[in-house]
């Protein structure tokens, strides 16, 4: 295996320098990521595998903005969002990073529309105009016909792709995913991964998906193996 990022271009759409996360475990600091240097690609799809508790979905967080390095520097679409206060980065991540999690985390008081219309309706956009990009994104994923049921009313596969059409429809230049068909049964899993890929190629965003599945991670552009120290290696 080969180490890749150093050497490519510093103005991907995610670049790390010298990226080390802690965490203070009883009396003992934990390094899960230790001077992690990368540079992603602007567009195109990665999977990120490897062994369980390596610090896999520790990296998606920290790609997402969700959480913030102990040390270093994480650049996303050209802003250094280590810079900025947990309110900025909020702001950053609803107009630039979608999530699509393990399981849907949708909420159960909405609609499937309503769901996927919620971000859009957070950023500013009338109720009407939300609802009508969302049916529109819903209709791609196959949905169409699902429009006003709730989460309870949905197979596991169905709340799947709502939770993908939510993280979607504000079109972000970057969406990360993490393990989005582990809690599926082969044949439904494989429609999801299907589905995702081809709606990140048709909006053209930079997708990182951290997951377990070899299937999955053959069909990505790139599979980047993680090694101990967060290191990201191609397979």
């Amino acid at each position: 295996m080969s180490s890749i990022g150093q050497e490519e271009s510093r103005h991907g759409r995610i670049v790390l320098e010298g990226v080390t996360k802690q965490y203070l475990d009883a009396e003992r600091t934990l390094t899960i990521l230790d001077k992690v240097s990368f540079t992603f690609p602007v567009s195109g799809t990665c999977a990120i595998v490897g062994r369980s508790g390596i610090g896999k979905s520790t990296m998606l967080h920290l790609l997402g903005a969700l959480d913030v390095p102990t040390a270093g520097r994480i650049i996303l679409d050209g802003t250094d969002v280590t810079k900025l206060s947990g309110d900025d980065r909020a702001v950053f991540r609803g107009a630039h990073v979608g999530f699509v999690f393990q399981f849907h985390h949708l909420l159960p008081e909405f609609t499937a529309a309503e769901n996927v219309a919620m971000p859009l309706i957070i950023a500013g956009k009338s109720r009407a105009r939300a609802l009508g990009e969302a049916r529109e994104l819903l209709s791609r994923v196959g949905l169409a016909d699902r429009l006003t049921h709730r989460p309870a009313a949905l197979s596991g596969g169905e709340a799947q792709r709502v939770a993908l059409a939510r993280a979607l429809v504000t079109r972000p230049s970057i969406l990360l995913a993490d393990e989005p068909t582990g809690s599926l049964d082969i044949t439904t899993g494989d429609e999801v991964s299907s589905l995702l890929l081809e709606v990140c190629r048709e909006q053209g965003n930079l997708t990182v998906v951290v997951t377990h599945s070899r299937e999955l991670a053959a069909r990505m552009d790139q599979v980047l193996e993680m090694v101990p120290g967060g290191g990201l290696v191609r397979g």
